[in-house]
């Protein structure tokens, strides 16, 4: 396993390189969901001759004909077929499953069912299990790193601390207070739309917050990492085997202080959201930690890069003005102090929306700043007219921006594509549902739902980029689960990387190759997707990825 690296990549050709657009591949129809009731469903009939106009039948699973239409055009490239239709299916409504056909083509069921929402966040929550760390209860693994951790640099160097528990990154081992923040923020942001699944939500982050009290064991002291390199690029092993281990930092794992803005504002808005939605005496602990992570991100002020050559940027991030307006957005709705609504509206314009890498997909939360204080995420707007005004134009920005990103290809896909574009996928289709929700976009809803529909299936190679038991869900993803049996069964409900491009693959080090399989073939010269283990770009397991879709999926 290599560093991940999401952004800044060297460009180089791969030398299998990506199918050319337009090659030839069979027509198909490419269907989304699980869908609610009351959910935009849009399926894309690609082919080599143009179909606008053509007719569409859809039937149910007795052969009963439910709907008939007519093909609509569609914006974007269809890509890797010359053409692309839509055929619009929201009029079905009743609970089922639905197969559309054009002509001789049909499509793999698409579901409806009452309690969607509800079912994809359980099945979403799964992977935390799986990737909990220490003592904390795991569905797969045994106890594991019940060392952590010395302390590698700054003051407290060569002193150990209880850093045990929280939750492991990804496929590999590593520890981050920046992913643990945005996990426990998202969560906690999801518990606010999602009732019925609020309780297994607060529970679930309640596995970060412990890790993040203990990453803060001193003044001066904020831990950013838990384990490196040697660590990250040993292979896959059995965690549980780590402690026995007699390798330099992988026994026992070194701790890596940080000043890094960035991470301490993700920190901070995690423990302020988890606040927020606390109340007695755990109320007090998790305010008085969010309130020192993030005067430190204050006073820090700055992207610091981690300077120790066992370390990469695993999470690269050139803004920081995101950052501490999320935190200080969290910590006035758990305070209720004018004070950090006046310094979330500071950040929101001392930053430029139109300068941002955009979503979430490096840790850039802005468009969760203007969604919430526009109203958007299930608590009441800003009540300072002016603040509520600026925080609404950031989402009309944004939703811009989201719109034409949409726009760019036939199947509909808000998130830029790069390496770790699940995430951004889910975080924009947050941002344009929230903003629906915030009455400034009728058409919010809509994109939302694509956005979760391209993931689970309404894309070129027609598979899902969640892992699962289905014959179009991902079955061999990056992770060490499958040393313990079937990956698709012990991961089932986690979320793959998805979608890169060859760039992205031909920028690690050393490059990915691409593997010959026979989803390939819906490749084109600019992306290209594989379910295959040894491919950590597009089917690593990542917690981020994870819980971004979890909030798109309670969004809906």
């Amino acid at each position: 396993m290599s560093p991940r690296r999401l952004a800044g990549l060297v460009v180089l050709a791969l030398s299998a390189g990506a199918a050319p657009a337009h090659a030839a591949v069979p027509d198909a129809i490419r269907v989304g969901g699980p869908s609610a009731p009351s959910d935009s469903k849009v399926a894309i009939v690609a082919s080599a001759r143009p179909l606008v106009g053509r007719a569409f039948t859809v039937r149910d699973a007795g052969g009963r004909l439910v709907l008939a239409g007519r093909l609509r055009a569609v914006r974007g490239t269809p890509a890797p077929w010359a053409h692309a239709a839509a055929a619009d299916l929201s009029r079905v409504r009743a609970p089922g499953r639905y197969v559309v056909r054009v002509g001789g083509v049909r499509s793999r069921p698409w579901v409806v069912q009452a309690d969607v929402r509800e079912a994809a966040v359980r099945r979403l929550l799964r992977v935390f299990a799986v990737n909990a760390d220490g003592t904390e209860p795991n569905p797969v693994y045994g106890p594991a790193h019940l060392n952590d951790a010395i302390v590698r640099g700054g003051p407290y160097d060569g002193q150990r601390f209880d850093l045990t528990g929280g939750w492991r990154d990804a496929g590999d081992f590593l520890k981050f207070a920046q992913t643990t923040g945005w996990a426990v923020s998202y969560l906690h942001l999801a518990a606010q739309l999602d009732p019925g699944n609020a309780d297994a939500l607060r529970l679930t982050a309640a596995v970060g917050e412990r890790w993040l009290l203990k990453a803060h064991p001193r003044p001066g002291l904020f831990v950013g990492i838990v384990g490196d390199a040697r660590d990250h690029e040993t292979g896959f092993r059995d965690p549980a085997a780590d402690d026995a281990d007699t390798r330099q930092g992988v026994g026992i794992r070194y701790a890596y202080p940080t000043v890094s803005t960035e991470v301490l504002g993700e920190a901070a808005a995690g423990l302020a959201w988890a606040a927020a939605d606390t109340t007695g005496p755990a109320r007090d602990v998790f305010l008085a930690a969010a309130r020192e992570w993030y005067e430190q991100a204050r006073a820090t002020n700055a992207k610091i890069r981690p300077t120790d050559p066992n370390l990469s940027d695993f999470y690269p991030d050139s803004y920081i003005h995101d950052d501490l307006a999320f935190a200080a957005d969290a910590l006035w709705r758990a305070t209720g102090e004018a004070r950090y609504l006046d310094e979330a509206a500071e950040q929101i314009r001392a930053g430029d929306v139109n300068e941002l890498y955009g979503g979430i997909v490096v840790g850039a939360p802005r468009p969760l700043v203007g969604a919430d204080l526009c109203g958007g995420l299930g608590r009441p707007a800003a009540p300072d007219p002016a603040i509520r005004e600026l925080a609404c134009h950031d989402v009309q920005v944004e939703l811009a921006d989201i719109r034409n990103l949409t726009a760019r290809t036939a199947f509909g896909s808000p998130g830029i594509f790069t390496f770790g574009w699940i995430q951004d996928n889910g975080g924009r289709g947050v941002a344009a549902a929230a903003a629906a929700r915030a009455g400034q976009a009728p058409d919010g809803l809509r994109i939302a739902a694509g956005a979760r529909d391209y993931m689970l299936g309404r894309n070129p190679w027609g598979l899902s980029f969640v892992v699962g038991p289905a014959a179009v869900e991902a079955h061999d993803p990056h992770h060490s689960a499958y040393l313990k049996g079937s990956p698709r069964r012990l991961l089932d409900g986690a979320v793959v990387g998805g979608v890169a491009t060859p760039r992205d693959l031909a920028g690690q080090d050393p490059p990915i190759r691409l593997s010959r399989t026979p989803a390939r073939r819906y490749d084109t010269r600019r992306l290209v997707y594989e379910d295959v283990r040894s491919d950590y770009v597009t089917s690593e397991v990542g917690l981020a990825y994870s819980a971004a879709a979890l909030l798109l999926a309670g969004s809906l």
